[in-house]
């Protein structure tokens, strides 16, 4: 599903983030989910220019199954990810995703339409490609490499074409920022603002790549930057000091309930994240987006993700919070 297409790339930031003394690649928490629920609340408001009414749209969706994990002793083989529904059943089934492995290592994820491989160097990741499939073809849509600073991974280099970048409802610009930003919503305001870039560049069909500087606190990566056309991108984040149950998963599907996001990469959960976005003529936006946990020991039983956009003066506002669910083996 087309859902998914935005979150897989995901996969090729994670395992870089394992202990300089063990294989990337290798995913294996002494806890081990098993499923994972949902609810949400988000609120629209307008004000009408006229009367200066505000109106609000509400939508609300109950607790419902999002993922079902499938474990073989210690390898996860496959998460069946579903459609929000409602408490009381399963919805139709939103993508199947398999894992392939060589040794320990996850080496493929494959779903509906997409592919992800991982190369590796001995313990670690060398390069990780991702690939668009349907029933006659299978196309490289984008490749991920690494620079390392002290054995940390401190630039991600993401390198696809302006055709695919531009097109194909910016499945690729949807991917990259998705894989290094903690919510959906700060990567879609990331994609529109790229795309104004991308508009300006020249050469609709030239490779273009994008380089993403990561800063380490501890064993957290509490900043990221990109440079592109014009277009500066900074974020920053906080952590609490508890186990984070995507860590070392080297095909994070965090961002399939929206919120979890850069938590793949961290020994650690995320407390907040704030993104700026500035671009000539257009400005510069600030949003904030704080997330609270429920736990069992160290580890989550529930994540909440708050956020509160807009600018009253301008007649919007937007209010979400997403509560997601963990269940474990």
């Amino acid at each position: 599903m087309k859902k998914t297409i935005a979150l897989t790339f995901a996969a090729a930031v994670a395992c870089i983030f394992a202990s300089c003394s063990e294989k990337e690649g290798v995913y294996n928490p002494s806890k081990k989910i098993s499923h994972i629920y949902e609810s949400s609340v988000n609120i629209d408001s307008y004000r009408d220019s006229e009367s200066g009414i505000w109106y609000h749209d509400t939508v609300s969706c109950p607790k419902s199954p999002a993922e079902d994990w499938t474990w073989d002793g210690d390898k996860l083989t496959k998460i069946t990810i579903y459609e929000v529904a409602n408490v009381n059943h399963k919805s139709d089934i939103a993508d199947v995703i398999n894992f392939s492995y060589d040794g320990k290592q996850m080496t493929r994820a494959e779903g509906e339409d997409q592919i992800m491989t991982f190369e590796y160097d001995g313990k670690k990741l060398k390069q990780a490609k991702l690939f668009e499939k349907d029933s006659a073809t299978t196309q490289l849509i984008a490749t991920i490499t690494f620079e390392r600073t002290d054995n940390r991974v401190t630039k991600l280099n993401i390198t696809g074409d302006m055709e695919d970048f531009m097109g194909k409802g910016r499945n690729l610009t949807k991917v990259l920022f998705r894989s290094v930003l903690p919510t959906v919503g700060h990567a879609d305001r990331a994609v529109a603002a790229l795309a104004k870039a991308a508009d300006r560049a020249a050469g609709s069909k030239a490779a273009m790549t994008i380089t993403f500087n990561l800063t380490w606190t501890g064993d957290n990566v509490s900043a990221i930057s990109a440079n592109f056309s014009g277009m500066t991108m900074n974020g920053k984040f906080t952590f609490d000091n508890k186990h984070n149950p995507y860590q070392k998963f080297p095909f994070s599907l965090a961002g399939v309930a929206d919120n979890m996001g850069t938590d793949f990469f961290n020994q650690n959960n995320t407390t907040k994240s704030e993104l700026t976005i500035s671009m000539p003529i257009f400005g510069t936006q600030t949003d904030e987006e704080t997330f609270a946990y429920t736990y069992s020991g160290d580890w989550p039983l529930t994540q909440t993700a708050t956020s509160d956009n807009g600018n009253e003066e301008d007649g919007y506002r937007n209010q979400s919070t997403t509560t997601r669910y963990f269940e474990y083996k």
